[in-house]
């Protein structure tokens, strides 16, 4: 697997968590706003009060419709390990304008009820940055922002107060600032770590020990996103089963271990002439499968016809193959047995070559 392909997962996996935590998140962001709502109307006044929270709900509606949108898309899967990554961004974004309007509540004028009023807001901030950290560790750059939004206005508030005890305190909340930063740091790491020992186990299970190609679990898996996909879109999608010929007489003259060594020199062929988004599958024994998603047939036989020439140039050994489009009239089972007959009829006709099947 492509390192490119292993960061993409990665972050599929770690932006979905991210967002599948929104809604305890905007729980306990409402919580904290309804509090201070009251901190200001006892405090200050009913009408910063309203004006305060008015402001918060409309800044944080984009935050809400961002989460209902990653949702439905996600389900129709239209987001994908290799377009999610700007979801992040969108994330960070949409949270950024609700925390510094929460902050701002720091600000507003109190009276003679400021002690008060500050030691409250410290007291929702403090559950605000231990439930953040909690749900959003998965992004490193969100906590991070998210821990300077919420503390540094805390910290500048305390130190304006000009009372030795505020100062202390902003002292220790300058402290335990540096000691979260260094925490949220291992903290993200060690999920990350998880999260990309998850991947590896998984995709484990999805490869062939042998060749490191995917195995035929990872090709269903592959194939139930695809067809919907393909049906949505228009697109067609073609496969090729390859075969290596005489591989059986090739086994018997040079032993297994060559036999072997050939088939990882083949699957070493095929991923070099394929494209990044075609998947490669070790079908069986020497016969092999290419996904090629978005191709129409003249596409599909320029791609087999190299994966021919290649074969046939750098190995001791030819190929043969059957290639087969999809229709939507057919299930892919009954697409693989037409490539399998495509593959035989061109063991028939003398190997070395590609068969088009034919549509019944």
């Amino acid at each position: 697997m492509k390192d490119s392909d292993s960061n993409s997962e990665l972050d599929f996996e770690r932006i979905t968590v991210l967002f599948s935590n929104a809604f305890t998140a905007q729980l306990g962001f409402a919580l904290s706003v309804l509090f201070i709502y009251f901190i200001i109307y006892e405090y200050s006044s009913s009408n910063a009060a309203l004006y305060w929270v008015i402001a918060v709900i409309i800044i944080s509606l984009p935050r809400f419709i961002l989460s209902i949108i990653f949702k439905s898309r996600l389900e129709n899967q239209k987001i994908t390990p290799d377009n999610i990554r700007p979801w992040e961004n969108y994330y960070i974004l949409s949270f950024i304008f609700p925390f510094l309007c929460l902050a701002a509540a720091l600000f507003i004028p109190y009276q003679e009820n400021v002690l008060a009023s500050v030691l409250f807001c410290a007291v929702v901030f403090s559950f605000l940055i231990s439930g953040g950290i909690l749900a959003h560790s998965t992004s490193k750059v969100f906590v991070l922002i998210y821990l300077n939004i919420i503390l540094l206005p805390l910290i500048i508030k305390l130190f304006l107060m000009q009372d030795i005890l505020f100062t202390t305190l902003a002292c220790y909340i300058f402290i335990a600032y540096i000691f979260l930063t260094r925490m949220i740091l291992k903290l993200n790491k060690l999920l990350i770590e998880n999260i990309t020992l998850k991947i590896e186990n998984k995709n484990q299970s999805l490869l062939d020990p042998l060749t490191k190609l995917w195995n035929r679990r990872r090709l269903y898996l592959h194939i139930e996103k695809l067809i919907p996909v393909s049906r949505r879109s228009g697109e067609p999608f073609c496969i090729i089963i390859l075969d290596i010929d005489y591989f059986k007489q090739y086994n018997d003259t040079h032993g297994h271990s060559a036999g072997d060594d050939l088939l990882v020199e083949v699957a070493k062929i095929f991923v070099k002439c394929s494209r990044e988004q075609d998947l490669i599958v070790r079908y069986g024994g020497e016969e092999f499968m290419v996904v090629l998603p978005s191709t129409n047939i003249e596409q599909a036989k320029v791609i087999a016809e190299r994966i021919r020439v290649t074969v046939k140039e750098e190995t001791d050994v030819t190929i043969s193959g059957g290639l087969a489009v999809y229709s939507d009239r057919i299930d892919f089972d009954q697409l693989v047995i037409r490539a399998d007959e495509a593959l035989y009829q061109a063991k028939e006709d003398g190997r070395d070559r590609y068969v088009m099947a034919t549509a019944s």
